[in-house]
């Protein structure tokens, strides 16, 4: 734990190995055949939670990046996708790596920065106008985490964990812009008045649009509580529990599906 120079602070820094091996010095190829038969056909429940997790998580990403105001014009591979990562989780499990989809928050910063807005004049901002849709950009970012990982390992060990913790945070808030759910709930403590009349959900009435902003919330809160917790293997069942509530909800008098069409709408 190297100490901050400017002021002399005891920083926690990242962990990382100095050598570019298994963690606890194990084979690479995960010896699946020693164990016994039980544990193989066990394995399938937590194998089941863990696919609706991947699956969700992926296709939460692809809905947020080719979201309507975008405006991305050439066509996504959803199917491709999911082929691409079955076969990389599948790969991952032999040897013991972890597994991988898309990253939400990295995935949504990417295209922001990739993002040409049109000016509307003075005082009046700005409009998305598209994204340089390209993968140079990408191919790029990843060949040198690469190569940082391979070389740049003593370098990386340097940094404090405070400067990455904080550099997630700002991808974090700066991915909110323009997400339904987030500026939904800002409406929370916002001026009825106030209400922007451009919105979708806006020819809805406040009080529906604020319950169903309340239920996500509560629903995000009771994900995170269970992530946290000794119980946290069940996070994959509260996310597939979300689309039988949402069906749930359609047949209470609370919402009409087309209620429901319209808080889900992204504008």
């Amino acid at each position: 734990m190297p100490p901050a120079r400017r002021y002399a602070l005891a920083l926690p820094t990242l962990t990382v190995p100095s050598a570019l091996t298994t963690t606890v010095g194990r084979p690479w190829l995960v010896p699946f055949m020693t164990l016994p038969v039980w544990a193989r056909w066990a394995a399938f429940f937590p194998a089941l939670m863990s696919t609706v997790l991947l699956f969700m998580d992926q296709n939460i990403t692809v809905r947020l990046v080719n979201a309507k105001q975008h405006k991305l014009k050439k066509g996504y591979g959803m199917n491709l996708d999911m082929g691409i990562i079955a076969g990389l989780t599948a790969a991952c499990s032999v040897f013991g790596l972890p597994w991988l989809v898309a990253a939400t928050v990295r995935s949504l910063a990417h295209v922001k920065s990739l993002t040409k807005y049109d000016q509307l004049g003075w005082g009046r901002g700005e409009r998305i106008a598209g994204v340089a849709e390209q993968r140079v950009s990408g191919i790029a970012i990843h060949g040198l985490i690469g190569v940082a990982i391979l070389k740049l390992r003593p370098l990386l060990a340097q940094i404090p964990l405070p400067v990455t913790t904080g550099l997630f945070l700002y991808l974090g808030v700066t991915g909110l812009a323009g997400n339904e759910m987030w500026e939904r709930t800002k409406l929370l403590v916002t001026d009825p008045n106030l209400r922007p009349k451009a919105a979708p959900w806006s020819r809805l009435p406040a009080s529906k649009t604020n319950m169903y902003t309340m239920i996500q919330l509560a629903c995000l809160g009771s994900m995170m509580w269970v992530k946290g917790s000794p119980i946290g293997v069940l996070f994959p069942v509260l996310i597939a529990l979300l689309a039988p509530l949402r069906m749930l909800l359609v047949k209470t008098p609370l919402f009409t599906e087309g209620d429901l069409s319209v808080l889900d709408s992204e504008g």
